[in-house]
C-alpha cells in the first residue's frame, strides 16, 4: 500500500469516536449531590443539629465525597463544554479563541478543523504527549499528529523542526502546525518539502467556518 497524506479536503475518513454524554451526566452527578444535601438537611432537622447517627454520618461524607468529585468534574469539563458548544454553533473569530484557554483551544481545533472532516481525533493533553496535543487516526489506521499554539508572536523555524522531530519519533505520516499567530516565512521555506501541513491565524479563521 503506498503512503497515504493527510490533507485538509472531502470528509473520506471514518466517522469520529463518540464521546460520552459529558453534560448529561455531569447534570446527573449534581441532582445526586444536592439530593444527598438534602437527605442529611432533613434528617438533621428530623434529629436534631447535634445529633449525628450513623446514617447522617453516612450522608455527610458521602455528600462531601461527591460534591468534590462534581465540583472537580464540572472544572475539568469546562474548557471542552466551552469548545464544543463552540463547534456547534457559529465559528469562533481569532478574538475569540484567544479568549478560550488552551486546552480549550486544542479542543476546539480537534473537533472543529479535523473530526468534522471525519478523522478520528484523540486530545492528548490529559496524557504526557511530548509535543503532541491531537492524534490523528484515518481509514488505514495510519497516524497524524496535530500541534496547536495559541500564540501572539511569529512562529519560527525552531517550532517546525522540532514538530518534525516529533513526527518522526511518533512513526506519523504527516504534521500539522495550528496557531493563532504568523507563521514566519523561514519556517515555511523549512517545512516546504516536508509532510508537514502549517495553519496561521488567519488560515485557520477561514477552515475553521
Amino acid at each position: 500500500m503506498t503512503q497515504q497524506y493527510y490533507a485538509l479536503g472531502e470528509p473520506i475518513w471514518r466517522d469520529p469516536r463518540r464521546s460520552l454524554p459529558l453534560l448529561p451526566l455531569l447534570v446527573v452527578g449534581t441532582v445526586i449531590w444536592l439530593l444527598l444535601y438534602a437527605a442529611l438537611g432533613w434528617r438533621l432537622w428530623q434529629n436534631g443539629a447535634l445529633r449525628i447517627d450513623a446514617v447522617s454520618l453516612t450522608l455527610l461524607v458521602a455528600s462531601i465525597i461527591v460534591g468534590v468529585a462534581v465540583v472537580l468534574s464540572w472544572r475539568m469539563a469546562w474548557p471542552d463544554l466551552h469548545a464544543r458548544r463552540a463547534v456547534g454553533g457559529r465559528a469562533l473569530s481569532l478574538a475569540q479563541m484567544y479568549q478560550l484557554t488552551p486546552a480549550a483551544f486544542e479542543e476546539y481545533v480537534a473537533q472543529r478543523l479535523f473530526a468534522r472532516q471525519g478523522f478520528t481525533v484523540v486530545n492528548t493533553r490529559d496524557v504526557k504527549d511530548g509535543g503532541i496535543d491531537v492524534l490523528l487516526i484515518d481509514r488505514y489506521d495510519q497516524r497524524g499528529i496535530v500541534q496547536c499554539k495559541r500564540y501572539r508572536d511569529t512562529v519560527g523555524e525552531p517550532t517546525v523542526r522540532d514538530l518534525f522531530g516529533t513526527m518522526l519519533h511518533d512513526g506519523a505520516v504527516h504534521a500539522y502546525l495550528v496557531t493563532t499567530a504568523p507563521i514566519s516565512d523561514a519556517a515555511r521555506k523549512w517545512a516546504a518539502d516536508k509532510p508537514i501541513t502549517l495553519i496561521d491565524g488567519i488560515m485557520l479563521e477561514q477552515l475553521v467556518k
